[in-house]
């Protein structure tokens, strides 16, 4: 099956042809390391850490390109505001960036390159453009890119020429040639990190970082290139202008754009997007500390990469309450394995068929635009029927030999899916550890035995007593199971 994938430039999804065979070249805008990470960006590194994965898993060589931004304007003023140098604060910020990441199992890139290691790689590129008229040097040393002169600039966007000028970041200048010509290379200023160029002494602009970079890692052109929906104007609208103006050559194939990640507004219901400068970030550090690199990785795998996500202690506990019942079921595949094989004993044939379904889907899903919340859904559907059969398996259950290859089917099935996804079905929250669900079927099984007595009182305190603690019985045709509320 082919891998269909949105393209954010054309509007549509698109078969995977890598321009090598075997091999997909990525370039995903990391962070400006000049304060703590905040969820947003978690849940964007959890989207293409996905996609890597899944590309791999599919046989394809990765090359996977993350950048870090550590020559920035908001660097500069948080370095200045601590009275320290540019290069420590991005280091110390990074550091704990990767160690969250590592902690939401993201892989490590294949190159992390940083911007200042880079300036000639940068200088390079602008020379070309200046020497293509695509660019122009001003008396005091700056440099812009002159957008009239590359004809596709706003096809990526496709904002029209009022919004480009409204929406775009940059620097009120009467010497521009255009409103919406950008900077390449901005002349020194005093206490700002500089390097010497042909225009003068000076530091780069934030869009030319990321072009030099994934076309020294990456060469003029690469298959995938990944960010979040903020970044597509105007940053990723420049690096299309200035990659393709100084090479001729389609700067990366496929674009896409991960979904915000929504708080709710002060005193109200309605979302906005979480960021630094609305000032209504939550810390990546605080929600791991909370719920942990798990809970929060079903967090952000639950919703597909292209949909905001909102955020809230409900939706945490959410995706808690459903890693767990992952879990559980996982649990009761190893307990039906437990009991000893018999011959004439169940086969247990419509479970080993769920399985080949749950399998099925879970790989269609992930081919179709890398859909996690399709992909999970397969893996419930899966859990539930091992559920049904778990509930019916009293003291005399006994699977023939066939019954166990189907059982060691959907734990295979099961946790092999799911560390698909980077989810580990091994691990066991604490709420439910061995004993805990040991416990429970012992309990099901004593409220079942008070019913079919009569004693209905009993069973109602039973499920009541369950409900106080948080555990909420649910009775079906082929028996009773439980989860946590």
């Amino acid at each position: 099956m082919p891998i269909l994938i949105y393209n954010t430039l054309t509007r549509r999804k698109e078969e995977l042809v890598p321009r090598e065979a075997g091999r997909v070249s990525m370039y995903v805008c990391g962070v400006t390391p000049y304060a703590p990470a905040h969820l947003g960006h978690g849940r964007s590194a959890v989207a293409f850490d996905v996609v890597r994965r899944w590309l791999t898993h599919r046989g394809y060589d990765v090359n996977y390109v993350m950048n870090v931004t550590d020559i920035e304007d908001k660097i500069i003023a948080a370095a200045r505001a601590e009275g320290r140098a540019c290069r420590e604060v991005a280091e110390q910020y990074t550091a704990s960036y990767l160690q969250e990441l590592g902690e939401l199992k993201v892989l490590p890139p294949t190159e992390m390159p940083w911007a200042s290691e880079h300036v000639e790689d940068i200088v390079a590129l602008v020379q070309r453009l200046i020497e293509k008229g695509h660019a122009y040097a001003l008396s005091n040393g700056d440099v812009c890119f002159h957008v009239p002169s590359f004809e596709g600039y706003g096809r990526l966007s496709r904002r029209d020429l009022d919004s480009q000028i409204t929406g775009a970041r940059v620097e009120e200048d009467q010497r521009k040639k255009d409103p919406r010509d950008f900077f390449l290379w901005k002349a020194a200023k005093p206490e700002e990190p500089s390097w010497d160029s042909p225009w003068g002494k000076g530091r780069p602009g934030w869009h030319i970082e990321c072009s030099a970079m994934s076309q020294r890692y990456l060469g003029d052109g690469f298959d995938i290139h990944g960010g979040g929906t903020d970044l597509v104007f105007p940053h990723h609208e420049n690096e299309v202008a200035q990659s393709e103006a100084a090479s001729g050559r389609t700067f990366a194939r496929i674009w896409m754009h991960n979904g915000m990640l929504n708080t709710a507004r002060t005193g109200g219901d309605e979302q906005e997007k979480m960021s630094k400068s609305l000032g209504n970030v939550v810390g990546l550090r605080e929600v791991l500390d909370r719920v942990g690199g798990a809970t929060l990785r079903y967090y952000c795998t639950a919703a597909h990469y292209r949909s905001d996500l909102p955020f809230s202690e409900t939706t945490l506990q959410q995706a808690e309450n459903a890693l767990d019942r992952l879990r559980i079921g996982r649990h009761t595949l190893d307990r039906l394995l437990s009991f000893k094989t018999r011959s004439g004993g169940d086969d247990l044939g419509a479970l080993e068929e769920a399985a080949v379904r749950a399998g099925e889907s879970f790989e269609e899903a992930m081919d179709d635009d890398f859909s996690t919340p399709r992909a999970l859904a397969a893996l419930h559907g899966l859990v539930g029927e091992v559920n049904r059969f778990g509930a019916g398996a009293g003291a005399n259950f006994a699977p023939s030999e066939r019954g166990r290859e189907a059982l060691q089917k959907a734990r295979a099935a099961l946790v092999d899916k799911a560390r698909m996804l980077a989810l580990d079905l091994e691990e066991v929250a604490a709420e439910h550890d061995d004993l805990a669900a040991d416990l429970m079927e012992v309990l099901i099984e004593v409220r079942r035995r008070a019913r079919e007595a009569g004693h209905y009182d009993l069973a109602d305190q039973v499920r009541a007593r369950l409900a106080a603690l948080g555990i909420a019985l649910e009775d079906r045709p082929e028996g009773t199971t439980w989860r946590r509320t």
